[in-house]
């Protein structure tokens, strides 16, 4: 009875077959994808920046004009407004907090880390619902009046600034939402990194912007 020979050849072709599918890396369409709707969200409220800041500094030369002629300027945010700070400066410091909860998110994921990563993303949307609040108790607390009778257009636009930020908030709120679901029905976490890293991606740009929404109407009124 003849034995079997194997040439090196066959022995490779054989090792070669019994290996394991290679590893496909996601592509990277969802932080692309992610990056760009940030992007228009930026360029939004860059729109919104240049149009408070224009009509802010025109209202202020008018009001020169006027002392100059001996009447009495009228400020461009209401003197009936109650413009504090305690609430704008509790919120930046509540955001810039969940920018360590969020990374802790990213951290969780790439390590597989589902129990943590839940938690971090839970305790991001908990930050994202105390902003929220804080911004419906400010605008009772400001008393701004859209139609007021003085012709300043600071109401309008204030309003329209701070409630574009929430509806930031709450879309970056879905995102975090779609990303828990992606960890509690996937075998491993570190299969969705992309999910959580284009999260966090948004949620950095979200709190920046608020950084400039505290400072352009809040600090510098």
């Amino acid at each position: 009875m003849s034995g079997t020979t194997f040439s090196s050849t066959d022995l490779a072709h054989a090792v070669v077959s019994d290996a394991p599918a290679p590893f496909v890396p996601r592509k990277r369409t969802l932080q692309i994808g992610t990056a760009a709707f940030t992007a228009m969200w930026v360029m939004y409220f860059g729109g919104l920046f240049a149009t408070y800041v224009s009509s802010r500094n025109a209202w202020n030369l008018a009001q020169d004009g006027r002392a100059a002629e001996g009447d009495t300027p009228i400020s461009w945010i209401p003197d009936s407004a109650q413009v504090e700070l305690t609430a704008p400066t509790v919120m930046t410091w509540t955001l810039i907090m969940s920018m360590v909860t969020m990374q802790w998110a990213v951290y969780s994921f790439k390590r597989s880390d589902r129990r943590h990563g839940v938690l971090a993303l839970a305790t991001q949307a908990m930050f994202g619902a105390a902003v929220i609040n804080q911004v419906v108790f400010q605008w009772k607390q400001l008393g701004l009046v859209i139609d007021d009778t003085s012709g300043s257009s600071a109401a309008t636009l204030i309003y329209a600034i701070t409630a574009s930020h929430v509806a930031m908030i709450v879309v970056a709120m879905c995102l975090l939402a779609f990303a828990a679901f992606r960890a509690l029905a996937s075998s491993d976490t570190k299969d969705h990194v992309d999910v959580v890293a284009a999260a966090a991606t948004y949620w950095y740009a979200m709190v920046a912007l608020y950084f400039v929404i505290w400072i352009l109407i809040f600090i510098t009124k």
